[in-house]
Formats: C-alpha cells, structure tokens, sequence
C-alpha cells in the first residue's frame, strides 16, 4: 500500500497494548519518581494530551518527565519513515495520504484531482470567511509544515504580547530552548551552492536588487539527510521542493521524533493515533476530567468508543479543533463551569498571504531545493510592518518560472471562533471581504514594489507578476491560512500558564492561546516555546 499499514486487529491490538502499558505505568511511576527526580506531588497522577503537534508533544513531554502517567489522543495516522520514499504522495501527484477526509487535494496545482476521502495528513475547516488548513498525524503540524522557526523581533512582540510573557524571558530562555530541542539552524551555504538551489541564490539576488538585507531563518531539517538527498544516497524530497504532503526522506525534525519520542521513552506516555476527541466532561463535583473519543480505522469507520478519565486535561489540538472543543462541551452542558464571555475570542490569521511570483526573468528552477532560506522585512510598507520569505517548490517544468511566497503582515484584524448549533461543532467566522484586510493590502503593495524594482523598471512589464487568486482551495492571497492563532488567548480564556480561567486542571498549550499573531514570524516556534514556559509554570505550581 504504502510506508504505512493498517489492520483492524493489529490497530486493536496496539491500542490494548498501549492502554496496559499505562497502567502498568501507573504502579511504577511513584516508586520510580525518586530515581527520575520527578516533583512528588504529580508522580502517579493521570493526564491526558489532546493533539500531538508542538504544544501537545511539549506537554507530552514535560508530563512524563515529572512522572504523569499520560495518555496523548490524536485523530490523525503515525507515519512511519521506512526509506522506501513512499510514505507521503508528492504535490504534483496527490492521492488519499494528503487530505483528512477530503475528496480534493488541499495544495498544489492539482487542486481539481479528486482523491479518496481516508485519514491522510491535511484537514481544512472551511470557516465562515477564511478556510483553515492544519496537520493531523502523530506530529499534526510538524508534518507538513515547512518548518521555518523565525524568532519574532522585540519591537512587533511588545505590541500585541504583555509583559506577563516578556520578550527578554522569551529570548533569554525558551525560544533558544525550542531552536536547541528542534533542531533548527539556516541553510548551510554548501547547500545552497548546489544545482537544486538556484531558486535559493535567485532570491537572495532579487532582494539585493530591491536594496533589502536578507535575514536567516533557522529551519528544523536535518541538513545532513539533505545532504544525502544532493549525494542519492537518500529519497529526494526537500531537494525537489517537497515537503509540505511529508518529508519521505526524513530530513524534517517533525515532533514525533524528538519531543514525542522522548516522552515515550519516560515510560509514562501513551500516544495513540486514530482516536479522535469529541466530548469533554467535567467529573461532578471534582476537578478531573473524562474525555470521550471515537477510534477509527483509515476509512473512517468507528471501531470503538473510548472514555479516558484524568486529573490533567492538556489541549493541543490546534486553535479551531481546541476551541471547538471547548465551545461544543460548553454548548452541551458537558462543561458547565466554562463560562468566561472570551473563549472563542481573539482569532486572528497571522496577518499571512500566500503569493507567487510568474514569468520571472531569472532562473529559479522547477524542482527547487528548499525548503527556504532567508526573508527581509519591510517596515517601510504604508499599510503595516510586514515581512517576505520565499518557499521552495515543486514547480512542473511546463509552468513558466515561478516561484512561492509567505507575506506576513502585522494585521491588527481579528475574528472569533462560534458554536454554530446546526452543524454541531464551531466555526471561525472571520468577518472581512477581498483585499479589505491589513494583511491584503499590505502585502499586494510590497509584493507590487518589489515587481516593479526587479522586473517592471527594467523593462520586463510581463516578468514577474504577482498573483494572489483568493478563493476556495487555491491556497493563495489571504483566503487560506496555515497559520490560526487564537479562541484561548492568554490573559482572557485562559491565564498567561495556559490554565483555562473556569476550570484550574484544564490547560491550552497550543496556538490556541497566541493572540491571533506570532509577529512577523512563523507561528511554529513560538508555540513552541510558549508550551514549555506553560509546562515550566505547571511544574513550579506543583513543587
């Protein structure tokens, strides 16, 4: 089939393994608190971790360190990397492995294909205004994401963060601990030398042209497996532009192989794929949870229904599914208690706008090496601070040279996530028209200038033109988002250690709880970093 297999008996066999191995943890973990030097007070007591991307393997993690017996429920497959460069389908030939039950593919040039709709990697929630595009898999984001960890200046952060999360604790301790634990560095310039990346130096040649100053951005690769990809000795991937279906060759430091492997390896986490969360419910009269799932097979078929009870409840599941959860329970009176007027609010899309750039009068390749290298930022833009970086790939060699960008502006616009009754979950509603938006406009000037410097004024009028479609499923221009922030924010729904304002043993740990902007940057690392200041904080807390 593919790197990936599945039987009925074996997922049943590995769930009931995986639940006894819980247990079993369970009468262990007190005696082995001592040799762990993990915190008394939460050795032997139960957790369970709702989503397995940034913030949830972060929590994961923290939890078993301190001896929590912890149960991580994500809806999505474990992809296994087995060399065989066919655990993910490519972008340009999609099939089921890309779409979360989707009967179209959510990327690419392709987006009219029609695929089979199975348990794959991307799930779009088509809100009220914007869609929302999100990883599912054991890693969730970290699967399909680029992995661009840029750090958010101080200027932009004091702006929309309070002081409650300073930028010098920030910058001092937990963005480098994110860097440090994901591995994340720039591209190394023997990389960027070689063939596959002339679309790297053609951008690096174009801001020069534009009299803007490139700044690094740390990726969370392994560039030495991209450097097997450049030698053959690994499946190419990253150095043909893919990436964003999965990383085939496994140059992607994706959280399933650091942070989630390090929690399994405490020997008091449980993650289990395909169990996806529905009902959240307070345990009468006590501070302790029961959460209620459905596991299913790749199909979708429901194979059992699960309730898993715990003292701790972690949500990370992403901002729309995290607080649709919480809004759903609210609805249904499974969470009575939760009743603070700003759960849903403050939901933003991080100022983002996808673009490409046609007709280009240089070089950049077609199957280009990434997954990126440098963007500047242009604090000159009339409409807001705004930067661009430019994104590897896989452009068909019957296209005329093209290539991707991430704009990224410091919108101020932010929507909400609702309960809509008739559908039974929530929904974003995002309230805004075409180029109405900060973030449009802004970015449709800079990437206007920036046409105009490198091709219009030297006399290629047709070289080089943006284009920004909007539209369902074109994954350009504002329409679409990779990037949701926000339904929990901190200081409103949730306290500034992520801990739900209605209910002390409930805790946000994701995007969830981020302001509707990461400030110029890529949201990835700063979820990141966030989570472990959350995890430090509930650690002391219980010291």
């Amino acid at each position: 089939m593919t790197g990936t297999s599945f039987s009925r008996r074996g997922l049943l066999r590995a769930t009931t393994l995986g639940a006894g191995a819980a247990v079993a943890g369970a009468a262990l973990a007190q005696r082995a608190a001592a040799a762990q030097g993990v915190v008394p007070a939460l050795a032997g007591k139960t957790a369970v971790v709702v989503g397995s991307g940034f913030g949830g393997a972060v929590a994961a993690y923290r939890l078993g360190q301190a001896g929590v017996i912890t149960t991580v429920l994500e809806r999505g497959l474990r992809w296994d990397i087995d060399g065989s460069g066919n655990t993910f389908c490519g972008i340009n030939e999609p099939d089921w492995r890309c779409g979360w039950f989707l009967d179209r593919p959510p990327l690419g040039i392709n987006l009219g294909a029609r695929i089979e709709r199975r348990a794959g990697l991307i799930a779009r929630h088509e809100g009220d205004g914007i869609n929302v595009l999100s990883g599912v898999g054991v890693g969730g984001g970290s699967l399909a994401i680029g992995m661009f960890l840029p750090q958010p200046r101080r200027s932009e952060w004091e702006q929309v963060y309070p002081a409650d999360v300073g930028y010098d604790e920030m910058n001092t301790i937990y963005w480098p601990r994110a860097r440090q634990r994901l591995g994340a560095s720039p591209i190394p310039e023997d990389v960027q030398s070689t063939g596959p990346y002339r679309g790297a130096r053609a951008w690096l040649e174009y801001l020069s042209e534009f009299d803007q100053n490139p700044l690094s951005i740390p990726f969370a690769v392994d560039w030495d497996v991209i450097r097997a990809e450049l030698a053959g000795d690994a499946v190419a991937c990253h150095t043909i532009g893919e990436g964003p279906y999965g990383s085939n060759s496994g140059a992607k430091n994706s959280v399933d192989r650091n942070y989630l492997a390090w929690a399994a390896a405490t020997g008091n986490v449980t993650t289990l794929p395909l169990h996806e969360v529905t009902e959240i419910h307070e345990v009468s009269g006590q501070d302790r949870f029961e959460v209620r799932c459905r596991q299913i097979d790749v199909y979708g078929t429901v194979l059992a229904t699960r309730t898993f009870a715990c003292d701790y409840l972690f949500l990370a599941a992403g901002s729309v599914y995290t607080t649709s959860l919480l809004l759903t329970s609210q609805a249904k009176g499974w969470l009575p208690r939760l009743v603070n007027p700003e759960v849903g609010k403050g939901w933003g899309n991080n100022g983002d706008f996808l673009v490409t750039r046609i007709n280009l009068r240089k070089d950049v390749g077609y199957a280009q090496g990434g997954p990126g290298n440098v963007k500047y930022i242009d604090d000159d833009n009339p409409f807001a601070p705004t930067s661009m970086a430019w994104e590897a790939a896989p452009v068909p060699n019957w296209m005329p040279r093209t290539t991707a960008h991430l704009v990224t502006s410091m919108a101020p616009e932010r929507g909400e996530i609702r309960y809509d009754a008739t559908a039974g979950a929530a929904k974003v509603h995002w309230p805004y028209g075409v180029l109405q938006t900060t973030a449009e406009k802004a970015a449709v000037n800079l990437v206007t200038r920036l046409w105009w410097q490198t091709e219009g004024r030297k006399g290629y009028l047709l070289n080089g033109l943006p284009t920004y479609a909007r539209g369902v499923g074109t994954g350009l221009g504002a329409a679409n988002t990779w990037h949701p922030l926000g339904g929990m924010v901190m200081g409103g729904a949730t306290d500034f250690g992520g801990r739900c304002v209605d209910y002390p043993n409930l805790f946000c740990v994701d995007g969830s709880i981020l302001p509707g902007s990461a400030c110029l940057a890529n949201p990835a690392l700063t979820i990141t970093a966030n989570a472990e200041r959350c995890l430090d904080r509930f650690v002391a807390a219980h010291t």
